[in-house]
Parts: structure tokens; sequence; C-alpha cells
């Protein structure tokens, strides 16, 4: 049980480290994504593996890079439309649950790919290598986190 919820709390950060690196909503779009896979490439690199998985791994990010670009235009449009239909003077009950709905399913299928992607790059390296793998990803997270919280703690001000 402990295990399932730490899965979902990394994903989760996972998740949200990717929103964060990526600019909001069509800001500067071009340079969070490249930051992003900068980022990502410079952890890849820190783990020293042969340029060969360097490369397989490289590739998958790639893969699941453009896939995340759909799913985030599926995010960013249900968003929209729930943002839309609560603006009404009296919102529409089933609307509402069927944008809900929509929403979750968009939000889902960002899990599933952050998921799929870790399994992907885990299955082409040693135990070893992936327990690097997920020391180096950890702390890449925490540094996103501290530094989002720390920005916006400057907001606040």
């Amino acid at each position: 049980m402990k295990g399932k919820f730490n899965f979902k709390l990394g994903a989760l950060c996972a998740i949200l480290s990717a929103m964060l690196l990526l600019p909001a909503l069509g800001q500067a779009k071009e340079k969070g994504e490249a930051h992003y896979k900068a980022q990502n490439d410079q952890m890849i690199k820190e783990l020293k593996l042969a340029p060969e998985k360097e490369k397989a791994i490289l590739a998958v990010e790639d893969k699941y890079a453009r896939e995340r670009q759909a799913i985030m235009a599926g995010v960013q449009k249900a968003h929209d439309d729930l943002q839309a239909a609560l603006a009404a003077a009296k919102p529409d009950e089933a609307k509402l649950k069927t944008l809900v709905g929509a929403l979750i399913a968009s939000q889902d299928k960002m899990f599933t790919s952050f998921k799929n992607q870790r399994d992907e790059e885990l299955a082409l390296m040693t135990p070893a290598e992936q327990a690097k793998y997920l020391m180096v990803q950890g702390q890449w997270r925490e540094k996103m986190i501290e530094k989002h919280n720390q920005k916006a703690a400057g907001e606040k001000k």
C-alpha cells in the first residue's frame, strides 16, 4: 500500500515538475520544452550509461515528449471548456460532469505517459543503473519543487 502511494506521489511530482518546466499556456513554449529536454538530457548523462543505452533512452524520451505535446493540447482544451462552462451564470450540472470527466481522462493520459516512459527506460537498464536513475530523478524532482517553492514565495511578497 505504501509503495503504491509512493509511486503515485512520485508520478504526481514528475508531472508537476514537467508542467512547471513548460511555461504557462503557450508562453515561450519552445524555450520551456528546450529547457526541459536539456535538463533531462543532463540527468541521463549523469548516469554515465553506455552510448548505445543512452541513445536508446533519449529515443524513448523523444517519443514520449511528442506524445505529451498532444496530451497537453487535450488537457488545455478540457481546462478551457470547463472554465467556460463554469463562467455561465447557472452552470449546467450534466455538462460540468462531462467536462470534469474529460479533464480527468486527459490528466490520466498524462500520468500514463510518464509511467510508460519510465517503464520503457528502466527496461533498458541493469538493476544498478535503474537504482541510479531513480535516485538522480528524485534529486532532480526535489530541485524543481524547491525552485518552484522559492519562486512562489517570491511572488507572494
